[in-house]
C-alpha cells in the first residue's frame, strides 16, 4: 500500500473538514462517519450535537453545567460525539463503549481573582454560593484544573514591580492544589491547607519565571496580537459606511497576508461574525459605539476569542484521556455570549502532523461569503504555492506586529476624537 504524502494528508484534512461543514447539523453522526470513511481514517474528531447518537459514545455537556452553574461549556451543543479509527472498530463489533476524556477546566480572571479573595480570607459576599459550588466540582469531579491561559493573560502586567495582583493569584491557585478537602466537612468561610503561602509563593515565582522565559509562550502572545490586529482592523472597517461585506472581507485578507503572512481563517472569521452579524450579538455590545473605554474593550474581547484559540493548544498536547473537552469557569456571562456568538461544532485532530482545526457552527456560511467576494487575483494570491512557502518564511516580529498596533490604536483613537469634538461642536450649537 503507497505511503500518504505530508501534502496529501492536508488535502485529505481540509476534504474532512469540507464533509463536516457539508453536513446538515440535524443529521446523524453515524451517517457522517460511515459516509466518510476514507477521509476520517488516522484522524480523531470531537463532535457537539443536540441529537446524540446513543449507539457512539458521548458525553452530556448539559448535564455538567447544570452540575455547576459556574461552568461554561466550548462547543455549542447539549452533547458531543467522539471518533477515531479504533474507538469506531470497537463501537461497530460491540455497541457503545467508554472512552477515556480529558476534561479541562480553565479559568477566566475574574474567577481566578475570586481564588485569591478567598484565599486571603476577604469576603465573596453573594458570590460565596456558586464559588463553593466550583471549588467542591474541582474536588470531587477529578477534572484537569488548567490556569495556564490566566497566567498567559496577565503575563505582560506581572512584570510591573508595583503589581502584585498576578502574582497573589497564581500563588493562590497553586495552593489550591493543596486544598485539604473532605465533602462531608469542608466549610468555604474556613478553608484549610496543606501547603503555608511561603511555598505556593515559591512555586507561583517558579512558573512565572518558566513563562517569562518560554519561547513558546512568547508565540502564544505574537498569536494574540494578530488576533488583535485583525480584530481592530475590522473595528476600523465597520466604521467605513460606503464599504459592504464584500470589500471589507477582501481588505481584511489582504491585511491578514500581507501583515501577518498568513491566511488567518480562524481570526477572519470572528472579524466577519462582528461585521455581518454584530448588532445582533450581545458578545459584540462592548465595540457597538466606538468610545474612549472602546480600546480597553477590544482588548478584552480579543483575549476572550483568543481563549478559543488557546484550547486548540491544549487539545493538541493532550495525553491524559484519547479526548479533550474544555470547560470554562466564570462568574459572568461573557463566554456564554461567546459561545452564541462564534458557536463551535467540532474539533478535528491530526496527531501525526499536530494539526488542530476548530470548525464552527455557522462556517459554512462564512466560507460561502469568503468565495463569493474574494477577487481572482486574491485567490490567485491565496492558492499561490511559492507565496505560502515565501509568507511561511517571512512572519513578522513581535517589534513589527507592535508597530502594526500602534498604527490602528491610533486610528482608532483619531476616529474617537473627531467624533468627541464632533458631539461638542453640536452641543454648543456650532
Amino acid at each position: 500500500m503507497r505511503t500518504e504524502s505530508q501534502q496529501e494528508r492536508v488535502i485529505r484534512l481540509q476534504s474532512a473538514v469540507n464533509a463536516i461543514l457539508l453536513h446538515e447539523p440535524a443529521n446523524s453522526f453515524r451517517n457522517l462517519i460511515e459516509n466518510n470513511e476514507d477521509l476520517f481514517k488516522g484522524f480523531r474528531l470531537v463532535y457537539s450535537t443536540n441529537n446524540l447518537d446513543s449507539e457512539f459514545s458521548h458525553s452530556s455537556l448539559k448535564e455538567i453545567e447544570e452540575h455547576c452553574p459556574t461552568l461554561k461549556k466550548y462547543f455549542y451543543g447539549t452533547g458531543i460525539l467522539f471518533y477515531s479509527d479504533e474507538l469506531y472498530a470497537e463501537t461497530k463489533r460491540q455497541g457503545r463503549i467508554e472512552i477515556p476524556i480529558d476534561y479541562s477546566l480553565s479559568l477566566d480572571s475574574n474567577a481566578a481573582e475570586r481564588f485569591r479573595i478567598w484565599e486571603n480570607g476577604g469576603s465573596l459576599d453573594k458570590e460565596e454560593g456558586r464559588f463553593e459550588g466550583l471549588v467542591c466540582f474541582i474536588k470531587e469531579q477529578g477534572f484537569n484544573f488548567d490556569y495556564s491561559f490566566f497566567i498567559l493573560e496577565n503575563l505582560i502586567d506581572s512584570m510591573r514591580p508595583e503589581n502584585h495582583r498576578p502574582f497573589k493569584t497564581i500563588r493562590a491557585l497553586k495552593r489550591f492544589d493543596h486544598l485539604e478537602y473532605e465533602k462531608e466537612s469542608f466549610n468555604i468561610r474556613s478553608p484549610k491547607f496543606l501547603e503555608t503561602p511561603e511555598e505556593s509563593g515559591k512555586r507561583a515565582i517558579e512558573v512565572l519565571h518558566a513563562f517569562h522565559s518560554s519561547k513558546e509562550i512568547k508565540g502564544f502572545l505574537n498569536k494574540r496580537k494578530g488576533l488583535y490586529l485583525i480584530l481592530l482592523k475590522a473595528v476600523l472597517l465597520r466604521e467605513q459606511k460606503d464599504l459592504g461585506l464584500g470589500k471589507q472581507l477582501e481588505i481584511l485578507v489582504e491585511y491578514s497576508l500581507d501583515i501577518l503572512g498568513a491566511f488567518a481563517k480562524t481570526e477572519i472569521y470572528f472579524a466577519w461574525k462582528l461585521l455581518k452579524h454584530g448588532n445582533d450579538l450581545r458578545f459584540f455590545d462592548p465595540v457597538s459605539q466606538l468610545g474612549k473605554k472602546s480600546l480597553h474593550r477590544i482588548k478584552g474581547m480579543a483575549w476572550d476569542l483568543f481563549a478559543v484559540r488557546y484550547q486548540e493548544t491544549l487539545a493538541s498536547k493532550s495525553n491524559i484521556g484519547d479526548f479533550y473537552v474544555p470547560f470554562f469557569a466564570s462568574f459572568d456571562n461573557r463566554f456564554v455570549e461567546l459561545a452564541q456568538a462564534c458557536p463551535i461544532r467540532a474539533v478535528l485532530i491530526d496527531d501525526v502532523d499536530r494539526r488542530v482545526i476548530t470548525i464552527h457552527l455557522d462556517e459554512y456560511e462564512f466560507m460561502v461569503d469568503l468565495n463569493q467576494f474574494i477577487t481572482t487575483d486574491l485567490n490567485r494570491r491565496l492558492q499561490d504555492p511559492d507565496e505560502k512557502i515565501k509568507r511561511m518564511s517571512e512572519r513578522p516580529t513581535e517589534e513589527e506586529l507592535d508597530k502594526r498596533v500602534t498604527e490602528l490604536e491610533q486610528k482608532l483613537e483619531s476616529i474617537v476624537n473627531k467624533s468627541k469634538h464632533a458631539d461638542a461642536a453640536s452641543c454648543a450649537g456650532v
